[in-house]
Order: structure tokens, then sequence, then C-alpha cells
């Protein structure tokens, strides 16, 4: 039961739409309980995290340092010492390599066999994967990462204009095109699901098409199998609790006064425009009643409750006063994750295709890596704000399996989430993208961060990916941008457009849904097609 405080209107905002069902005409479609568990996954699932801001993925994904010149090693260390803090952390160049980076030789001895080289286009490379994203590197391990470099999202520097075409799944869209529908939007509705959005608001991800599939309009809106889960365990309508004082309580009071109102309409005869509200009161109440008592006999894992609170007992504690810590240090993703295991553990109820959540703060023009006073003497303390790694740790720490190289490290988002389901059927079945709005530039500028660039590096990552490399993982033909003057942008070279990418993850969700979600993708499609980097390079990207 909320505790909250409301008055007349706020409560009629929250108690209608609060944690609800977005979408008009979406109530048509409750489902009928089969488990009193966690229910097994039913169908495929994609979780997308979108990451505002435009990240610099190559602080965290970064060539083997060399003392070569000319070498591609070389220029990007030599071009990076700001963004990466040597001066202040004291490190040189070739230690902040050796201390800070795992080492991966594409086709090397601790290359798996099973792991992908698209196009052999990496042979005998060596990069690094930033040591504290451990799960992560796990995961790439055991051939479960798909990293795709040179990708583009939005083909400009704006960053409205730029997520907007990487949410639509639409490099064509302006800012004139906001009703347009998104991607995972499409893909719910090819795939006769739901699409979830996990964040306080719906993002223009998540909004579906108009019509039913594969004939839809993709060029216009229709929500109605578009669900909100701001908060999963305060779905539905705020409902009194029988055993709090009655006489006081006015929250309490309202709700059963409303309760009541409702339920005595519905046995009135009323006039034919009051009837969708009253029916749309009915489903929402059976629907927050059906969400709440499957949850209540799913707790909450340990692991996913520690990201956002400091109250699990036994989790994570500090090796100084014994204290239980949070990992996250910013917990609104620890939300998000919780959001995500409950809608898993309620999918035969919710019937998810798609889930979005994301996660801002990676505009990192200044200070991009943080060297704070305190690390000095709390190295693994998570509140610590040390800059985009902040946000790597929340995402990508921890790890799944038996990996020893970092045994004592934390669980970030995805480890937690990972080592909660416990079963492997369902870890099968899901795919998570991770991208952001565009990438950043190749050189660090004068305040110690990067500015707004093109070609980025894009995740996929599912226990049934082909894991690997895709894509030339460091285009030699960047090394001579490096000498351009200051007042040139020298970026990534954007050489795979995003249509290319997610329509594979779309057709496993769906299979043969990818022309329909990304309709350049299709034969008949009048005008230029998607740019890819090789021929191709998808086509066993997830099995």
């Amino acid at each position: 039961m909320s505790d909250c405080n409301f008055n007349r209107r706020q409560f009629l905002q929250s108690a209608f739409y609060a944690s609800l069902l977005y979408g008009a005409g979406g109530l048509s479609r409750l489902a009928t309980p089969t488990y009193a568990a966690p229910a097994p996954l039913q169908n495929r699932l994609l979780v997308d995290l979108f990451l505002d801001g435009g990240p610099d993925f190559r602080h965290l994904v970064v060539p083997a340092y060399s003392a070569q010149p000319g070498s591609f090693g070389n220029a990007y260390w030599t071009n990076r010492t700001r963004s990466h803090s040597l001066t202040q952390s004291g490190q040189t160049v070739e230690q902040r390599w050796n201390e800070d980076y795992y080492p991966i030789t594409v086709g090397g001895t601790n290359w798996n066999a099973d792991l992908v080289d698209a196009g052999g286009l990496n042979t005998g490379i060596t990069f690094g994967i930033w040591r504290e994203a451990g799960w992560l590197i796990d995961m790439f391990n055991a051939g479960n990462v798909a990293m795709i470099f040179n990708a583009v999202g939005g083909t400009n520097r704006a960053h409205d204009l730029s997520s907007l075409m990487m949410k639509q799944g639409n490099l064509l869209s302006s800012l004139n095109d906001q009703d347009r529908s998104g991607w995972g939007g499409r893909l719910a509705r090819s795939a006769g699901g739901n699409s979830i959005s996990l964040n306080s608001t719906p993002s223009p991800f998540n909004f579906g098409p108009v019509g039913i599939a594969p004939g839809y309009n993709p060029d216009a809106i229709n929500n109605y199998d578009l669900i909100s889960v701001e908060n999963a365990r305060e779905i539905g309508l705020f409902d009194f609790n029988p055993e709090a004082d009655q006489l006081t309580n006015q929250d309490d009071k309202m709700a059963r006064a409303a309760k009541s109102y409702y339920a005595g309409l519905r046995k009135e005869l009323v006039a034919v425009a009051y009837q969708k509200a009253l029916d749309h009161e009915s489903k929402v109440r059976e629907f927050g009643d059906l969400i709440r008592a499957r949850l209540e006999t799913v707790p909450i894992p340990p692991l996913i409750e520690a990201l956002y609170s400091n109250n699990v007992q036994g989790i994570n504690p500090d090796p100084n006063s014994g204290a239980f810590r949070r990992v996250l240090r910013r917990t609104s993703l620890g939300i998000y994750i919780r959001n995500c295991y409950d809608v898993l553990a309620a999918n035969d109820l919710l019937n998810p295709a798609v889930m979005s959540m994301s996660y801002g703060g990676w505009d990192t023009h200044g200070d991009q890596r943080q060297i704070p006073a305190e690390l000095a003497t709390d190295p693994n303390n998570p509140y610590v704000y040390r800059g985009i790694e902040s946000g790597l740790r929340d995402i990508f720490e921890g790890q799944f399996g038996a990996n020893p190289f970092n045994a004592s490290a934390l669980h970030g988002g995805f480890s937690a989430l990972w080592a909660s389901l416990a079963d492997q059927a369902d870890r099968d079945k899901l795919v998570v993208t991770i991208a952001g709005e565009f990438g950043r530039q190749i050189r660090d500028n004068g305040d110690a961060g990067t500015d707004h660039g093109k070609g980025n590096l894009m995740f996929v990552i599912s226990e049934r990916c082909q894991g690997g490399v895709y894509g030339e993982i460091f285009q030699q033909a960047e090394i001579p941008k490096y000498d351009l003057p200051v007042n040139q942008t020298p970026d990534i070279e954007p050489r795979t457009e995003i249509d290319q990418i997610f329509s594979k993850v779309s057709d496993w969700v769906a299979p043969g849904s990818g022309t329909s979600v990304f309709p350049r993708m299709s034969p008949n499609y009048i005008g230029d097609a998607p740019t890819i980097e090789l021929p191709g390079m998808f086509d066993n990207l997830l099995v």
C-alpha cells in the first residue's frame, strides 16, 4: 500500500495513469493466470537499453598500447591521455593498458574457437575491455556478446534528432516525424505481444504502428499494446488497506469510495458514453489485482534489490564497517532491472515481446574519467562519481560464470539479472541490445572529454548469440585523422546502419518480421538500401 498523501486530483491521475496500461484499448487483452510462481518465459523477448547522450565506447573497448609510431595503438593512446585522466591517476599509458584492460587477441590463445570475426578483418588484432566490466568480459568469453563496430545510429550530432532516429529505427526521420512508430513497437506488434516500457515515461521506441502485422502502417501510432511499468509492484489502481484505520487515513477513504462508486455504477443503467470508462476501470482493477497476486509470491532477488537498496542483509558488506551497500550509483537502472525481472515473472499475464529502459549521462564533453580523492582510500566504493566509468560499472560490472580474473566484483545491473534467472531456458529466450544515439570523436578535447561523433560500438547480447566481433575493430583509415587540425572533427567512419543489425534481432524474436520492422530491408523497398560494412555480416547473428 502506498503511504503517499494524495489530493483528489493527484489521486485520480495516479489511479488511472501511473503504472498503468498506456495505450487506449490495451485493456482488452487480459490474460488468465496459469502459474502461481514465476512463470517460465513463454516466447522470445527483446530487452533494449538506450544510453542517452552518446556513449564513448572507445573508453570501454580500446586498442592495445603500442610505442610504435604510426600504429593504431600509438595514435589512440597519444591522443587520449586527458580523457583517461592519466596525469591525475599517476599512471603512464602503458600502466593504464596493463592494469585496467583485459586483453583479447582475435584468433589468439585466449580467443574462443567459436567466437566470430565477421569477414576475417581482425585476425591478430589485440583489444582490451575495461576490467571492471566483468560481466561483459565473462559473457564475451562465453560467446554470448556480438560487438558491432562502426555502427551508425543518428546520422548527425544533434541529440534530439539522432535519438528519434534510433528509437524509431528510421535514419530518414526528421524532427517533424514525431508521429511515427518505434521499432520496438513494430516488433511487438509483429510478434503478437506487448511493448513494455520500464521507464517512468514510455519512449518513442515503444510506440506501436497503426494496424496489424505485417501490413501495418509504420508512419502512424496506435498504442493499444503498450504497457507502462514504472513500478511493477504497484501497477494498477490504488486500493485501500482493510487493516488500516479507515476513519483517519484519507488515501484509504478515497480509494474505498472510488471502488464502491464504480462498482455501483456498473449495476446501473448508464449512458453508452460512460460504458468505456467503466469498462476501463474494471479491467485496470482486475489487471492490477492479477499482477499483484502473482508478484506477492515472487520475492525480489537479493542481488537485484541490492542494485537500489542498501538494506539487503548479507549482500556487499563494506569491508571496513560491515554495513550493507547497494551496488549501483544510479539506482534508477536498478529499479528498471527489478521491473524487468517482475515482468518476466508475470510474462504469462503481460505477454511481453519487447521491453525498454534507458540510462542517461553519457554526454561526456569534460572530465570523462574523474579520479576523486576518495578512491585513494576506498577504490571499490560504488557511490564515488567516476565519470563515464560509473555508468559502465552500473551496466557491465560483475560476473555470471566462474571467470577468475575478478572474483570479488560486485554485480552490476545485467549481471544481477542474469544470475537471478535460475532457468537456463529463460536466458535462452532473451536478447539484449545496448546502444546510444551516436558515438564520440576518436581523440579527446581540451576538457578531458570527447565530443559528438558518428560511428560507434553497439552490443547484441544473448545466450543464443554468435558472439565475437563484427566489422573492423579499429579502422586503419582513422590513423591519419589523429593528425588533423584541432578545428576539424575526426569521427569513427560509420559503415553499418542500424537496419542491418536490428532487423536480424527482430527476425530472431519474431521470425520473418525484419522487413516489416525495418522496411528499408525489404527487397521491394524503393530507395537506397541501408549501408553495411560487409555483405552477409549478420546472417548468423542469432541462432
